[in-house]
């Protein structure tokens, strides 16, 4: 076969396959619309939502202020949209200023956030690191960033400048004023 029969075998088989595109879809659309002997009708009758058609977003970073005009932020690897107000979160780290100048920062292995109430729950690992040196571990904890409040009713562990201690649970009030332990609280003190 000589070159230029080749060229123009290969110009019309581009030619050929465009036609029977062409064709197949007017084929496709003759038949979903009913139009056939046999009145057959393509339907997408039942379609499933399943986890790959969920909104999933890489390295999610929420920014706002609380009801006293601090900001926050919460960060995390990955965020599944649960529903118009909540996304869960998988590796967590969230920022608060708790005014004159003071901070807590939270980490957690997951969780979920209410963009509209401003509720972050964490499991997984919770680690409290608080302005002056403080830091708390416990298994899950509830916080409501708008109030500057949080609450764990699993086991605690920590340790700061006074020394460590070990309770049943915590609570902290007023923007980090006031931090609450309850049940067996044990504490070990240093001496200065």
């Amino acid at each position: 076969m000589s070159i230029a029969r080749y060229t123009r075998f290969v110009a019309l088989s581009k030619r050929f396959l465009w036609l029977l595109i062409a064709a197949m879809i007017a084929l496709l659309v003759w038949i979903a619309s009913g139009n056939g002997n046999d009145k057959a009708r393509i339907v997408f009758s039942h379609i499933l939502k399943t986890e790959a058609l969920q909104n999933v977003m890489a390295k999610p970073h929420y920014q706002g202020i609380d009801a006293h005009d601090r900001p926050y932020t919460v960060i995390a690897e990955q965020a599944t949209q649960l529903d118009k107000d909540n996304v869960a979160l998988v590796t967590i780290r969230a920022d608060m200023e708790m005014g004159e100048g003071k901070w807590v920062a939270l980490t957690a292995g997951s969780g979920q956030f209410n963009m509209q109430t401003k509720l972050l729950e964490l499991k997984d690992g919770v680690d409290l690191f608080y302005d002056g040196g403080y830091e708390f571990r416990s298994d899950h904890a509830h916080v409501d960033i708008g109030k500057g409040s949080a609450y764990g009713d699993s086991p605690v562990e920590g340790q700061g400048p006074p020394g460590t201690l070990k309770s049943d649970s915590f609570s902290l009030e007023n923007h980090g004023d006031v931090i609450d332990f309850n049940g067996s609280v044990r504490m070990k003190l240093y001496r200065q």
